[in-house]
């Protein structure tokens, strides 16, 4: 597995803990925009030692085969983070599947760098690491990430009920699924 892939616009990085700086920046840059969608973050989060220890373990699970995470980066500025896009709960045979997660900066939207990102991002997972299946969950409120979710070819599997805790409130969450399509059916 490379550190760095490429695309058009991008690069997708994996990051260590030298990298917590810019890690804790993209996340407090992004707080207001990202956290509607997320579990209410422990109090610690938003510090350096938080970010770090994150990276570590991240990086542990990475390691171990659980876990892809790549920070995406335009290339014109590659020193400032855009957004992440993470595999994880990745399951071995006889699954090979995992669960999807990406965030973008809202500074960055709709501007198809998502879209080239996941591309890229799905391509590996598949190609590389040989996964079979991807799932997505989504809230059903979360209308760009649904329309994403389709552009990319996943399709619509069902209604995760009661599925996580987002802001102290447990939400359903629509299920998508992608196949890879050289492991067959």
């Amino acid at each position: 597995m490379s550190e760095v892939y490429e695309t058009n616009r991008l690069l997708l990085r994996v990051l260590s803990k030298e990298d917590t700086d810019r890690v804790l920046s993209f996340c407090l840059d992004n707080r207001e925009s990202f956290e509607p969608w997320e579990p209410i973050k422990d109090f610690n989060f938003y510090t350096p030692p938080y970010q770090k220890a994150s990276l570590t373990a991240e990086k542990n699970l990475m390691t171990d085969g659980k876990l892809l995470r790549y920070w995406i980066f335009r290339k014109e500025s590659p020193d400032e983070i855009i957004g992440s896009i993470c595999f994880q709960n990745i399951l071995h045979e006889p699954y090979r599947s995992c669960l999807l997660g990406y965030k973008l900066s809202h500074r960055y939207r709709h501007q198809g760098y998502a879209t080239e990102a996941l591309n890229k991002c799905i391509k590996l997972a598949f190609e590389e690491h040989l996964l079979h299946r991807i799932e997505a969950y989504i809230m059903e409120s979360n209308e760009p990430s649904l329309q994403l979710i389709k552009r990319l070819g996943f399709y619509y599997e069902g209604l995760a009920f009661s599925y996580a805790r987002i802001n102290g409130i447990w939400s359903d969450h629509r299920r998508y699924v992608l196949i890879n399509p050289n492991t067959g059916l």
